[in-house]
């Protein structure tokens, strides 16, 4: 099943936090792709190179660990027949709306923050 660009965009930000993607792109001679990932988002800039650049980095995992870069698993929230609204579910979402965010929010845990802009993710309501 193919992943959702934003989905791939988180599964790359959530690397971010330690050099493990880093290194492993340096030790396979992908570090080129990694750069170019990273400036493309802090820059804003995705070309038509991104996305497979984004796939090259998730085949390099693959093969080094047997499991891809983007996680498989969805998010969604639809009401039960003859209810409608929200469930009050909220949802942690990039600041600069980019990736499809970093999971859901709960009472008492910190603020993630954004790997490539530093910035606090913001709490959205869970939405379909």
């Amino acid at each position: 099943m193919e992943a959702d660009i934003r989905v791939k965009i988180s599964g790359f930000c959530r690397e971010l936090g330690d050099e493990t993607l880093l290194l492993l792109a340096r030790e396979e001679g992908k570090e080129p792709v990694y750069l170019r990932v990273r400036a493309a988002l802090e820059s804003g800039r995705m070309d038509r190179e991104f996305e497979a650049d984004l796939d090259v980095l998730s085949s390099m995992v693959e093969d080094s660990t047997g499991h891809g870069l983007f996680p498989s698993a969805t998010r969604g929230y639809s009401p039960l027949p003859g209810m409608s609204g929200s469930a009050g579910a909220q949802w942690w979402s990039c600041p600069r709306d980019r990736c499809a965010g970093r999971g859901r929010v709960m009472a008492g845990r910190p603020t993630p923050v954004c790997g490539v802009g530093g910035e606090p993710m913001t709490a959205k309501p869970l939405t379909r």
